[in-house]
């Protein structure tokens, strides 16, 4: 937040100047500072590089914070989660965002609805940072419409066997494990029929096809193109109830869509205090760019959007915190379309209130810019958010004293006061 933050407590308010402190003191520092964020960009990263990340990140409690601590987890709420994921996304890289914020929804899904075993074996070691994890999602013929999926799972025995293909997999070259949802029942579509599982990365009949690292922006993730060729998984890494899992991953991604805009969020407002900063000390005909009027407006509009989408996403976290992962559907769709949309905005504008030295390595910017991109489709694009806000909004705003029958028949009575002008018509079947 640029202003003050009443939306937060005076603890969540600590926790994350103490998440900002942290990471910038005990996490970003000593082979993982500016170096290895430049290494990142320029896909020259390691597996070693991931595995001491997560662990600096598991010992301090930072991976799935809303996972219990008995857990491994941090044991707070739906909050601190999106506190911790703006706190890297603007101390670190939102690469590095990304890889925690999987922590934290797989985490809890995890948590939720998994098993003994699947508590002892993934969940625990991923949040005390010996795991790096991957989420298989994303297919060749489906990305948002996550029920049209071509992979499918069979049983045989005390085993499942898994067969298809998934592309635009983060971490797919450096994951231990894949969260991968597939098809064992149903039709293409459908929702019931969709199952999760985990599945071992060193799997026989897992193969990495084509490396995918080579992106506009967000790199250093080791993306691919995978293909799960007649794996076989064991039955106890069935996540949940066979053919159920429809409602684990919306619920999952109701807390994805407050993680990915938080950390664009975050990452945005490092390169607005760049961009600030700049225009203070640059001066054209002896005075401050910050004193011209074509400047300081942009830098005022941002700075009061970004506090709006930041309330917007604290809201959305309360609600999820008080009514579960499951609620809160339109609210943390509203907070990723509009959070997402701006941050990449914001990194745009202060690109074009420095100027040409912004195009440069000299300031973060350029990278920011670039890295931002991916949050307006990342974990659901805008455009899909924007739909389900319409619908459920409708929904909302729906008021059965509202006079349909007189639309387009003014003539006879007012639709908004009924048809007496004083009194709203009581609902019926004719008002559409």
């Amino acid at each position: 937040m640029i202003g003050a933050d009443t939306s937060l407590t005076a603890e969540e308010r600590t926790y994350l100047e103490d998440c900002v402190e942290t990471l910038q003191t005990e996490v970003f520092t000593d082979g993982l500072g500016r170096e290895h964020f430049q290494a990142l960009d320029d896909n020259e990263e390691s597996r070693a590089d991931w595995a001491e990340y997560v662990s600096r990140m598991g010992e301090r409690d930072f991976n799935g914070v809303a996972v219990p601590a008995d857990h491994g987890g941090g044991g707070k709420g739906v909050v601190e989660t999106v506190l911790t994921e703006q706190a890297v996304g603007y101390c670190g890289t939102i690469v590095h965002a990304c890889q925690t914020s999987l922590t934290q929804h797989i985490g809890r899904t995890l948590y939720d609805h998994g098993n003994d075993h699947l508590h002892e074996q993934y969940l625990e070691p991923m949040l005390d940072g010996e795991l790096v994890v991957s989420q298989a999602y994303t297919e060749p013929g489906s990305g948002t419409d996550l029920a049209n999926l071509e992979t499918t799972a069979e049983k045989a025995g005390d085993e499942w066997v898994i067969n298809g293909e998934k592309r635009f997999i983060d971490f797919a070259a450096y994951g231990d494990f894949y969260f991968v949802p597939v098809r064992t029942s149903g039709a293409d579509g459908d929702r019931e029929g969709v199952s999760l599982f985990v599945v071992d990365a060193d799997s026989a009949g897992v193969d990495l096809l084509e490396d995918q690292s080579d992106w506009h922006g967000f790199r250093g993730t080791g993306a691919a193109w995978m293909r799960f060729d007649n794996v076989h998984v064991p039955g106890a890494n069935l996540v949940g109830e066979e053919g159920a899992a429809w409602p684990y991953i919306t619920a999952e991604l109701n807390l994805e869509h407050l993680t990915v805009a938080r950390y664009c969020l975050g990452a945005s407002q490092r390169a607005l205090e760049v961009a600030a900063n700049y225009t203070m000390e640059r001066e054209v005909d002896d005075r401050p760019l910050s004193r011209l009027q074509a400047v300081n407006h942009e830098v005022a509009d941002m700075a009061t959007r970004l506090d709006a989408a930041y309330l917007l996403n604290t809201r959305a976290a309360r609600v999820l915190d008080r009514e579960g992962l499951g609620a809160g559907r339109m609210e943390s769709a509203m907070a990723k379309w509009y959070g997402n949309d701006l941050a990449h905005e914001i990194a745009d504008t202060c690109m074009q209130v420095v100027g040409g030295v912004a195009t440069t390595d000299k300031y973060p910017l350029e990278r920011l810019q670039r890295d931002v991109r991916v949050g307006r489709y990342l974990g659901g694009a805008s455009e899909v958010m924007k739909s389900i806000v319409q619908h459920d909004a409708y929904g909302e705003l729906a008021d059965d004293s509202f006079g349909g029958k007189y639309v387009g028949n003014e003539l006879e009575g007012l639709p908004w006061l009924g048809g007496d002008g004083r009194t709203a018509p009581a609902a019926n079947a004719d008002d559409d």
